[in-house]
């Protein structure tokens, strides 16, 4: 009996000491999880980022899941939940710490982490930007009995988040609320800088100015306080509180900590001047500060604010583009940089337009048009880039009192009249000015336009031009009426000589006996040549070439000119003088065909559709001597051989146009282009192909 008492209770301390063990490894477990997590959150608060104690976050995930795993029905199972949870959070493993949060909010309704878990939930979700569950637990939070701790965060993030939308409105309770009754003396402050800075957004500039100022005694640090001053000078700027905005930036260039913004400072201040209407004191800054071309940025600020000064202030336009010059020369792919070269090709382009033609016995209408064109211009650069509204008008009456037999004179009626209706209101003037237009110029392409500013289209008034009997042609086209239909384009052709439809009711004819009478024999394709011939480099002509296929008589007549090779007067760098080596020159070939046959003869192929020039390093610009081109669009096709990296190592333009400068601008872009070769088959590439480079007539000529 003895034994059996001694055998029970050996049993029993055996059992007794097995749990103890079993225990304390549990528990061991969770302390080190437990000391690993505090050491994380003090390492990431000291840090002041959401990424401080990375490492120990880690290890307290290790020791966590240890416990989770192995002792599900452990007391310390919620407690080893929300540190995986919230050590998984910032670990920036947020599908992992929601999981582990509404795991606590589903099996421990009543823990003590549970207004903790429902804000680290609301974070997860922004984090992972699902907005709309996120702002709902704010809300719930925000609403709900939680410590102001907890509130605040939830404040702040609604806020933010409608601050970051813009919804400034619908921001601002949240902050007031962080603020007025929540918050801590950090947190006061963040949240009225998000006041702040929303009245400011919105031009509330009154409010915004109080809200800076009350920031002043929040004890700013050194960055909060530059935003804060150079904020309240750009409300008192707006408020037409000049001085008091120039105190505000003087406080900050005083100050010796701002010294690596004291030059962004100082064109703060120039502006104050400018506001104040001291030009002189502007500029003296705006110099100073343009002098210093280490700070790239600044100094091509300053030179463009002196542009700015000289061209509208001074009325100077030649130093104004000297300034602009300056500005792009050490700031070019700013924004600054790109305006001020807008600005000083506007003013260079003066010197393009100015008057030159001297009108006598001997000058031509051609030239008459050309000047007038310039001229028009001129009066166009006035209006719209250099903002000099009256110059602009007294250009364009002078085109019409200097050109009168111009064909775009019309065209400058109806532009003058255009300015006397917008600038100066004068809407009596702008209709007596566009009746003129219907007396003078009766016939003019311009009358449908001048009829519809008068509301006169469809009266009687609205007859007598070339447009009207074009379009009576293609009505009765469409009722196949042809007989009227050649009428009508005959009437432009005798009636109309000087009109832009003139070719086209030339060209009509012909293909309207090619249509619906063709012959049956070779009339039709000698028409069609003669009209080649006698209007090369026009879309109709264009259009003629490409129905019979026929080369203009000019270029035949060019090719068999060109010198010889071994001739003195041969050219080898002439493009396309390689060829004349190696064939005869009275040779036929037809155009579309020579496209497509190399240097060497052999047969070469376009260049794929998704190979794309990355790089122009000369881009084209169209040149004043082609302005009275018809085309509205011009196909230039080259022949081109790139190298390894897919620029443009030689070329070869085959359809040169009549216009040489057009030719040799459009040659230099292409020559300058490098080409994104990665679409080229490896075995086509460094080989000539065939390509297509499109220039489109300026808006005005279409």
């Amino acid at each position: 009996m003895i034994k059996l008492r001694r055998y029970i209770t050996l049993s029993l301390l055996a059992v007794f000491t097995l749990g103890l063990s079993g225990g304390c490894v549990y528990y061991n477990t969770f302390y080190n999880a437990r000391k690993s997590f505090n050491e994380a959150e003090k390492a990431r608060k000291k840090s002041k980022s959401s990424r401080g104690g990375s490492g120990q976050y880690k290890k307290a995930i290790e020791k966590s899941l240890k416990v989770v795993e192995n002792y599900p029905n452990s007391k310390y199972y919620d407690d080893a939940l929300y540190l995986l949870g919230v050590s998984y959070y910032y670990s920036e493993q947020y599908p992992k710490a929601e999981r582990r949060f509404r795991e606590i909010i589903a099996n421990y309704p009543e823990s003590e982490y549970i207004k903790d878990v429902n804000l680290y939930l609301a974070k997860s979700k922004l984090m992972q930007n699902d907005m709309a569950d996120a702002m709902q637990l704010f809300e719930e939070i925000f609403n709900s009995e939680y410590d102001r701790q907890l509130k605040v965060e939830a404040a702040m993030a609604i806020g933010t988040y409608h601050f970051d939308k813009k919804d400034y409105k619908l921001a601002e309770p949240y902050f007031l609320a962080v603020r007025d009754s929540l918050g801590d003396d950090a947190q006061v402050k963040t949240a009225q800088s998000y006041i702040a800075d929303a009245y400011f957004n919105i031009y509330r500039f009154q409010d915004a100015l109080g809200a800076y100022l009350q920031l002043l005694g929040l004890n700013p640090d050194k960055q909060e306080k530059y935003h804060v001053l150079a904020n309240a000078a750009t409300c008192s700027y707006r408020l037409q509180r000049i001085d008091d905005g120039m105190d505000y930036l003087q406080t900050l260039i005083d100050d010796e900590l701002y010294y690596d913004s004291l030059e962004v400072l100082k064109l703060k201040l120039a502006e104050g001047y400018e506001f104040d209407d001291d030009l002189e004191r502007a500029a003296v800054i705006y110099t100073e500060v343009a002098g210093n071309e280490a700070a790239r940025k600044t100094s091509g600020e300053a030179n463009y604010r002196l542009g700015l000064i000289y061209q509208y202030d001074y009325d100077d336009l030649k130093a104004a583009k000297d300034y602009y010059d300056k500005a792009v020369t050490v700031s070019r792919s700013s924004g600054v940089g790109k305006d001020a070269l807008q600005k000083s090709s506007d003013i260079g382009k003066l010197t393009i337009y100015a008057r030159s033609l001297e009108i006598d016995s001997t000058t031509t209408q051609e030239q008459i048009d050309e000047a007038a064109h310039t001229q028009y211009l001129l009066s166009e650069l006035y209006w719209f880039q250099l903002n000099k509204p009256d110059t602009a008008m007294l250009e364009m009456q002078y085109l019409i009192d200097s050109f009168p037999t111009a064909y775009e004179v019309p065209k400058a009626i109806i532009a003058l009249s255009q300015m006397y209706r917008d600038y100066l209101a004068d809407t009596a003037t702008a209709d007596s000015v566009l009746n003129i237009l219907l007396v003078d110029y009766v016939g003019s392409d311009y009358i449908p336009e001048a009829l519809e500013i008068l509301k006169l289209t469809g009266t009687e008034a609205d007859t007598g031009y070339a447009e009207l009997y074009i379009r009576r042609a293609e009505q009765f086209l469409d009722e196949k009426n042809i007989d009227s239909a050649r009428s009508n384009y005959r009437y432009v052709v005798d009636n109309y000589p000087d009109s832009k439809y003139y070719l086209q009711a030339r060209f009509a004819p012909i293909w309207l006996t090619e249509m619906y009478e063709s012959p049956g024999d070779s009339s039709i394709i000698m028409a069609y040549s003669e009209f080649v011939d006698s209007f090369p480099g026009s879309y109709w002509a264009d259009q003629a070439r490409i129905r019979t296929n026929y080369r203009p008589q000019a270029a035949v007549i060019e090719e068999a000119t060109v010198a010889e090779p071994g001739t003195e007067a041969f050219d080898e760098t002439r493009p396309g003088a390689e060829d004349r080596t190696t064939q005869d020159s009275t040779t036929y070939v037809d155009p579309l065909e020579g496209m497509y046959i190399g240097p060497d003869g052999d047969s070469i192929i376009n260049l794929p559709t998704g190979v794309m020039p990355t790089i122009i390093r000369e881009q084209f610009e169209y040149p004043l001597e082609a302005y009275r081109e018809t085309w509205p669009t011009w196909e230039f096709y080259f022949q081109i051989l790139l190298d390894f990296s897919g620029r443009v190592v030689d070329y070869r333009l085959k359809n040169p146009t009549l216009n040489e400068e057009l030719n040799r601008r459009v040659e230099e872009t292409v020559a300058s282009m490098t080409f994104d070769v990665g679409d080229i088959r490896l075995e086509e590439q460094e080989n000539w192909h065939v390509y297509k480079y499109t220039v489109t007539n300026p808006g005005f000529m279409r």
